[in-house]
């Protein structure tokens, strides 16, 4: 007879390999839709440089022998995925740099505003959700839970602007003396980290509150347990997979997706090159980081699967 710990743990690792090869099929899926679609929507790329004067005719030739233009797109295409697993991105087609070394350049900034905008995320998600359900039939609670909504309902580009026309209002009269580095670090990441808490915190307080009328948690408030933290546990440990499963998604969508607010703000980083990339038609760049964009969802989407695990073994057994 199998023992019933080894079951599990079988179990856990199918479905964690399952999901991995789930995740990888979407990550290839789109990294070749991106390399279909930038050939076929920009045409030529490097013809885009002969009609700004940025090459001559020659150069040009010379440059789409070098990046293996001028092979077929079967080729071009087979040739890229191999270079993947090498880190080989290909090359720029303004500066023929690597593409690896231009989006390392980027990603410090991108990681810096990110990193804060998750734990802000974290802190304002964990206390809107958990507040707003345990607190459901007070005043606190339903003001929170507006807040919630609020976050929902209005888009980054809004929240960013508003916020930037206040605090250099604020700024400007005197009131307020804020370095320049933190108002360009601390107020994107603010920005972003209330806009990503309204989802996570519905999806915590959906969860709580459905826990309170569930049979076991009215048998262990019969047995005892006492109010506050240790019966709020009780409520609180179901809800947590769909929670973290959800901050995996807006950490990556962090991570690789912050177009709006460093362009708002003015910082650099992947979501700015991004845009510059396709404006420019240097579709190398914009590739690569479609590419990390991929990565970055698949490991994160992994590390949620495992956690969520942890958090309540039943997962386990859905293979």
């Amino acid at each position: 007879m199998v023992p019933i710990s080894y079951r599990r743990s079988s179990q856990f690792l199918i479905s964690i390999a399952r999901r991995l090869f789930e995740s990888l099929l979407t990550a290839w899926a789109a990294v070749t839709f991106t390399f279909l679609a930038l050939r076929m929507s920009a045409g030529d790329p490097v013809g885009v440089l002969l009609s700004r004067g940025l090459a001559s005719p020659a150069d040009a030739d010379a440059l789409r022998i070098q990046l293996g233009l001028n092979r077929p797109l079967a080729t071009q295409y087979v040739d890229f995925l191999s270079g993947l697993p090498g880190g080989d991105l290909g090359q720029s087609l303004y500066t023929s740099r690597p593409v690896a070394d231009i989006i390392l350049e980027q990603l410090p900034y991108t990681l810096a505003l990110a990193g804060l905008a998750l734990v802000i995320t974290l802190v304002l998600s964990v206390f809107l959700g958990i507040g707003a359900a345990w607190w459901q039939r007070k005043p606190v609670g339903r003001m929170l839970q507006s807040v919630s909504g609020t976050a929902i309902a209005l888009p980054v580009i809004f929240v960013g602007t508003l916020v930037l026309w206040a605090f250099r209002a604020i700024v400007t009269s005197g009131f307020l003396h804020l370095p320049p580095t933190g108002f360009q670090l601390f107020i994107p990441a603010l920005v972003l980290g209330f806009s990503n808490s309204g989802g996570i915190a519905w999806t915590l307080q959906a969860g709580i509150q459905e826990n309170m009328q569930a049979p076991f948690f009215l048998a262990a408030r019969a047995r005892g347990v006492r109010n506050g933290l240790p019966l709020l546990w009780h409520a609180l440990k179901p809800a947590l997979p769909p929670a973290v499963s959800l901050f995996a998604l807006e950490a990556s969508f962090l991570f690789t997706g912050t177009v709006v607010t460093e362009t708002i703000f003015a910082r650099p980083g992947l979501g700015r090159l991004l845009v510059q990339s396709i404006l420019d038609g240097d579709f190398p760049v914009a590739q690569g980081l479609v590419v990390v964009a991929a990565f970055v969802y698949t490991v994160s989407l992994g590390l949620a699967d495992i956690c969520s695990y942890f958090l309540d073994p039943r997962i386990g057994r859905e293979v």
